[in-house]
Order: structure tokens, then C-alpha cells, then sequence
């Protein structure tokens, strides 16, 4: 996408620096099509190298249009060195978030004379704004997502344990076209539903759990991220009181969210609500996040968010309550922000379904 890279060449100039180390993969795959998992690029206001090992010399060939490809038989770096491309009076900036400290001192030891500069998502805040080709891409890794839920839910049976219905789940997204999950699924039932990032295990599902779904699949380097809880028979008026109130603060959070405002204030319309009837400790995370070639990317939706949402952006709006031994909730669309109309990209069903 040479105008993401152009984009990214204006910021450089714009602070006077020399290169920028990309090393984030999903950057990678965005910005040049590469899907390896060893390499990184070097842009320069002239120049655009990729630099992977000898696994993937062929697969690169293939891949990459937009910059010239090396090949490392030592360190990433070295090539970079051995060119020439990078001058001794070059500022380099490089992905703070997305660089090891090994690596960075790999980077160093390159460049002994040059400055490094850490940038903080840089590459994110050009991205934030999506694309049409984006937009539609992370449409179709949620049409997949929506498509696969109500698929697994005949599984959802006294016995089964969490990790059978996770597998599922990254089996089914691969049938039905996505090219990997977004992330490890999440299926925690009963107690473990509490646990707001409750990785599956092997604790069998019961009758009266909460049962909180959270999964997505990657395609085309877009990513969608969903999540739903539904019971396993009916639940007690505790925990279907909990469902109730997440249910109402995620309408509110997204009939609420426009571009310009500030990232807070959509964290706030949730959490006020969620206040006023009595849960506080109850929601114990941000609301949201952005979401694109990151699963969690900018803006950063929570009570001490800097950033704004803007126009373009695609957020999610996940407000979830956990009441640790008893169980937990959490809802989660994905929601396009437009000039005028927002998109609502997760259009499940957000009743609570009981399931025999």
C-alpha cells in the first residue's frame, strides 16, 4: 500500500529522520505483504528494503512488490549495514512497542553511531482511519465470525470441556474461509467466567454457568473480535441481572460513539451507567479498543485514554461485569465509525440465549 508508506514518509520528514525499522509482523504483512514470521524493513526517504532469512527467500519473492528483498544469513541488520543504505548522521526510529530489547541492542550494536529514536505508534495512528479495501476486509473476518458462532453452539453441552468448544472454533473459522484466528479463543464457563481473559481449559461446562465466548479469525491481515455469553440453562437472577445491565451499557456505549470525541467520554457513558446501578469494581477493564491489522490497536478506549475516535476507525465496544467465584459477562461488537453513520459490523444476537 505505497500510500501508507508515503504517509509514513511524511512523518519521517516531518522529524527529520533518516530510517525507519519496521519489525512489527502484522506491519509487515500490512505494509508489504509479507507473511513470514522472521523479518523486518527499512524505509528511507528513497528506499524501501525487506530483510528475512533464508526460510523465506522464495515466499518473499512472491509476496513483496514494494521494496527490495535481502537476505540475512546473520543478524536482520547486518544487510541493512552491508548496503550502505543507513548514513552515520541518520536519526532511526524504531517500534518501541514491537522491539525486543535483544533486538534493540542488535540494532544498536549496527549502528553505534547513529540515534535511535523510540516512536509510539506511529504506524498505528496512520492506520486508524481505514480504507475502503480495509474496511471491507475486516467486514468479511467479522461475516466469518458471525457466521461460525451459532455453529458451535450445539456443542455447548453439560461435559464438554472449554478447550473442545475453543478448538471448534479455530477449526470452523478455517472452513469457512478466514485465514487464522485473530488471537487464542477464550471460553471460560461458570467461575472461570470471571476471569476477563480466562484462556480455554479443561474445566467442564455445567448447567447454571455463564458461558463467555471471546474469539475472532484474521483475513487478509484484518483482524474481527467478538464476544458473547450466553448459559447453560437458566442462570440465577444474580447473574442474569449482570447479563441485563452489560447488555444496556454496550447499546448505550455504541448509539453513543461519534468521531471527534474523546476516547474517555465513550468509556464513560458505559461505565456511568454500569455505576448508577450499583457495579463499580464489577468492570474492571477499558471499554474498548481500535481494530484492524492489530486485534488491539489505537484508539485506546478506557478512563485515562488520551486519543480521540476518529472518522474512519473501526472500535469495539466490549463493557463486560465479573464478580469473582460467581461467574461473568461481556458483550463485544465491532463498530465502524462513519462521517455520519456508524456500521455496526457484529450483528448477533445480543439476548441472552439459553441453551439445554
Amino acid at each position: 500500500m505505497p500510500d501508507r508508506l508515503e504517509q509514513l514518509r511524511a512523518l519521517m520528514q516531518k522529524s527529520d529522520i533518516g530510517a525507519f525499522v519496521i519489525t512489527s509482523l502484522p506491519h509487515l504483512r500490512y505494509l508489504f505483504n509479507f507473511s513470514g514470521s522472521s523479518g523486518i524493513a527499512i524505509l528511507t526517504n528513497e528506499k524501501s528494503v525487506l530483510v528475512t532469512d533464508n526460510r523465506y527467500r522464495e515466499q518473499a519473492k512472491t509476496e513483496v512488490k514494494n521494496a527490495e528483498i535481502r537476505i540475512a544469513t546473520r543478524g536482520l541488520f547486518i544487510p541493512v549495514r552491508d548496503i550502505g543504505l543507513i548514513k552515520p548522521e541518520m536519526k532511526i526510529a524504531f517500534e518501541a512497542a514491537h522491539l525486543t530489547f535483544e533486538r534493540f541492542s542488535q540494532l544498536h550494536k549496527t549502528f553505534p553511531q547513529n540515534t535511535l529514536i523510540d516512536t509510539e505508534n506511529a504506524i498505528e495512528r496512520i492506520v486508524m482511519s481505514k480504507q475502503p479495501i480495509e474496511l471491507e476486509r475486516t467486514r468479511k473476518a467479522c461475516e466469518i465470525s458471525c457466521r461460525v458462532f451459532p455453529e458451535i453452539l450445539p456443542l455447548i453441552k453439560p461435559g464438554v470441556r472449554e478447550c473442545e468448544i475453543a478448538a471448534e472454533l479455530s477449526y470452523r473459522i478455517r472452513l469457512a474461509g478466514a485465514d487464522k484466528d485473530a488471537f487464542e479463543p477464550i471460553v471460560a464457563s461458570g467461575w472461570r467466567s470471571a476471569l476477563p481473559h480466562g484462556i480455554a481449559s479443561d474445566k467442564k461446562l455445567d448447567y447454571g454457568e455463564l458461558i463467555v465466548i471471546d474469539f475472532g479469525c484474521n483475513w487478509q491481515g484484518f483482524n474481527s473480535d467478538i464476544t458473547r455469553t450466553v448459559a447453560l440453562g437458566e442462570p440465577s437472577i444474580e447473574l442474569r441481572a449482570m447479563y441485563d445491565a452489560v447488555k444496556e451499557a454496550n447499546i448505550r456505549a455504541r448509539n453513543s460513539a461519534k468521531p471527534g470525541m474523546p476516547a474517555v467520554e465513550l468509556d464513560t457513558v458505559a461505565r456511568q451507567y454500569l455505576a448508577s446501578i450499583g457495579y463499580t469494581a464489577e468492570f474492571s477493564h477499558s471499554l474498548g479498543h481500535g481494530l484492524g491489522i492489530d486485534v488491539h490497536s489505537l484508539p485506546r478506549i478506557g478512563p485515562k485514554s488520551k486519543d480521540k475516535i476518529v472518522a474512519g476507525s473501526i472500535i469495539t465496544i466490549e463493557p463486560g461485569l465479573y464478580k469473582s467465584g460467581i461467574g461473568g459477562v461481556r458483550i463485544e461488537d465491532d463498530l465502524y465509525i462513519g462521517e455520519e453513520h456508524n456500521e455496526l459490523l457484529t450483528p448477533l444476537d445480543r439476548e441472552l440465549l439459553i441453551l439445554e
